[in-house]
């Protein structure tokens, strides 16, 4: 019986280092637009006092979501006793660990003042969902780091271990992610009791759909062979999340719409074309997002081709942050309802309906940027650590 052994990458091609170069060029642009965002003030981004939160959080919201995808997928050898998953367990741990070190990086590259971060861990408030999510997202970063060492050590008991509780904490990460927007009630386009499940069933979908291209052209150009069963195996996954999602989509969108309050709120998030979020939610997140996904995935040609499994993935990755997009944006631009009935407010800015929300060029930097350092590190990390498998015949195990 052969057994799994790893190795790293010799990194000593010039295409490696040329991804290198342009990988940390564009990390250094990030940090530049965070540096104007931190030296001028947040008036530099597009954001109000009305829509407090830009893309810079619904950046954080995806990379939480996919990094608990990414180490789901990373433990399914070890929680479901898939031995043929082993090849690339290590590779999403490692992705796991940077994608959620990366939206701790655009939490506190988005505060103003970066040293207010370190009041979630002073000044502890039991009751707020905040600093239970302080909490979640620190020790599931150091369950991951701890997973990928014990990984490496070969501590097989410890490795299954730690796979339960990695699936476990992720759930109750991205639940809790999905708490700071379903348990604001003050504003109807977000309070739901869908948003936890609705997360935990995107972030496994986004987490496969990000992973595969980046196994595919991981092992391409590294010269390895890739068993198709494999990704076949998780595109039968992301189809089948892609499916649940929107059913679930239909359920919210339809409970809210029958409330009669709603009415005007939905109507401006599906159909009032002045604003961007009709087009973000029926073309980009349904549509290119997860309908032609889904048809690719289901349509027999496709589905034979690892290439349009992957295009698929990463439709369904790019669908998945506008579907965070929709849900952040729409629900702040919305003026909240700060008088009793019977009163009336006039919507003059900063709080108007349908605000205005144009992101500037130093938070798309910082978008890009925290991506590119994603990557960056991740190919680093194949020339530093063992992640690649190789198969050697070692002994034939008796049964």
């Amino acid at each position: 019986m052969a057994e799994l052994y790893f190795e790293k990458i010799k990194g000593d091609s010039k295409g490696y280092y040329a991804l290198i170069i342009f990988l940390s060029l564009v990390t250094a642009w990030g940090f530049y637009g965070f540096w104007v965002m931190f030296t001028q003030g947040h008036e530099t981004t597009g954001m109000t006092n009305q829509v407090i939160w830009g893309i810079p959080i619904v950046n954080v919201v995806y990379l939480i979501g996919a990094s608990a995808g990414s180490l789901i997928v990373s433990a399914l050898s070890g929680v479901f006793g898939k031995e043929e998953y082993k090849v690339f367990s290590r590779m999403a741990a490692l992705m796991a660990a940077l994608m959620i070190m990366g939206a701790l990086l655009d939490i506190f590259l988005d505060l103003g003042k970066i040293e207010h971060g370190l009041n979630t861990t002073l000044y502890f408030n039991t009751t707020s969902i905040f600093s239970w999510n302080a909490f979640l997202y620190t020790s599931y970063f150091i369950i991951s780091v701890i997973y990928l060492i014990a990984m490496f050590e070969r501590k097989d008991k410890l490795v299954k271990g730690l796979a339960f509780l990695a699936v476990g904490w992720a759930v109750l990460v991205h639940s809790g992610t999905g708490g700071i927007i379903g348990f604001i009630y003050s504003m109807e386009l977000w309070h739901s009791p869908l948003t936890a499940p609705l997360f935990i069933i995107s972030a496994i979908a986004s987490g496969i759909g990000l992973f595969i291209p980046t196994l595919v052209l991981t092992f391409k150009f590294t010269n390895k062979p890739l068993d198709e069963n494999l990704i076949k195996s998780l595109a039968k996954i992301m189809g089948a999340m892609i499916i649940v999602l929107l059913y679930m989509f239909c359920v919210e969108i339809f409970t809210r719409g029958y409330v009669p309050a709603n009415l005007e709120m939905l109507r401006m998030q599906l159909f009032d074309l002045n604003t961007p979020f009709p087009v973000a939610f029926w073309v980009l997140q349904i549509t290119i997002g997860m309908l032609i996904p889904l048809a690719m995935l289901i349509f027999p040609p496709t589905f034979r081709s690892v290439t349009w499994i992957s295009i698929a993935g990463l439709l369904h990755a790019t669908g998945v942050w506008f579907e965070r997009y929709i849900l952040v944006l729409p629900g702040l631009a919305y003026p909240k309802e700060v008088f009793p009935p019977g009163y009336v407010m006039e919507h003059t800015p900063p709080f108007e309906y349908a605000a205005v929300y144009v992101p500037a060029w130093p938070e798309i930097a910082l978008n890009i940027g925290t991506f590119a350092l994603i990557f960056l590190l991740f190919i680093i990390g194949l020339k530093v650590f063992e992640l690649l498998p190789k198969t050697e015949l070692l002994e034939e195990v008796s049964e």
